[in-house]
């Protein structure tokens, strides 16, 4: 009998939520990055930084349980995180907003294919007038020196203007590969402006801002590579339920620390392509199994 409850309820639950459902895919490529088998500092050994191709993606769902009550569902696949598992429980309570739930580590080391963490966030926001919200995640290793870990972190501020959101942003994200003892960290501070007009079916980003990669080997040596970058990013509404997602970006200035140099046959960019599918369904067309067999 308990099975049988446990498939109702989840049942009911999925056939009064999946009314509007966002569905996100995003796939790209990006190369501003440190190679996963360099386990020697660069700099020191007189190399220059050439960058690294890296695939990156993220599949999401998200969707509203109530008015208050919601949840959001994301598998990504990030440059320096690796693959990141989570999915928040979320409660909108007007100016107030709050998420949390289980966050994983997974298939990142052989030693520890899934490293079970935290993924929360808190924000205040007055609609048309300005936003705060603060989020922060972290899958822990354990005692082990093999195990690997990651932390992120970003706080953002935004305000409205006419056809116009502008969010200034802060996000720090440290891995740490426990086999090679080799942790990386990306800090970036961003401005974005999200432009907007009523009855038009796209949306245009300009993203602007200094990030810096740091790679921290198991010595008192590191890497350092810092970049002033440009990005945009379009959403188009094909159909009302439908919307296509283009962006690049790339740094328009580089520098290393110290001996570290950008090597000038290189050109660092990143571009990703994606869309996001509303799946509308409504409460009332759903119709419960008349029967479900006992156990």
């Amino acid at each position: 009998m308990g099975k049988n409850t446990f498939f109702l309820g989840l049942v009911v639950l999925l056939a009064g939520n999946l009314y509007a459902a966002d569905l996100t895919f995003i796939a790209g490529a990006g190369n501003f990055s440190f190679s996963p088998s360099s386990e020697t500092p660069l700099g020191s050994n007189g190399e220059k930084f050439k960058g690294n191709l890296f695939p990156l993606g993220r599949i999401s769902i998200k969707d509203q349980i109530t008015d208050t009550f919601g949840y959001t569902a994301t598998f990504e696949r990030d440059p320096l995180l690796k693959n990141v598992l989570s999915c928040e429980m979320t409660i909108d309570a007007g100016f107030l907003n709050v998420s949390v739930g289980p966050l994983f580590s997974v298939f990142n080391s052989w030693d520890s294919l899934i490293r079970p963490g935290v993924s929360t966030s808190l924000g205040f926001e007055f609609p048309g007038i300005f936003f705060i919200n603060l989020r922060g995640g972290a899958a822990f290793g354990s005692n082990r020196k093999d195990d690997n870990s990651l932390e992120t972190s970003r706080i953002a501020l935004g305000f409205w203007l006419p056809n116009l959101l502008n969010t200034i942003s802060v996000s720090s994200n440290k891995y740490n590969d426990g086999s090679s003892h080799i942790q990386d960290e990306l800090l970036r501070v961003t401005y974005r402006a999200d432009i907007h007009a009523k009855n038009v079916p796209y949306t245009v980003s300009i993203e602007m801002g200094y990030q810096a990669i740091k790679r921290s080997y198991d010595t008192t040596d590191e890497d350092l590579m810092r970049a002033v970058f440009l990005g945009f990013e379009t959403d188009l509404a094909i159909k009302p339920n439908f919307k296509v997602i283009l962006g690049a970006e790339t740094p328009v200035f580089v520098w290393g620390k110290d001996d570290l140099k950008r090597s000038k046959k290189h050109w660092y960019f990143q571009v990703f392509a994606g869309f996001t599918w509303t799946l509308e369904k409504h409460k009332d067309d759903f119709v419960p199994p008349e029967y479900i067999a006992e156990e």
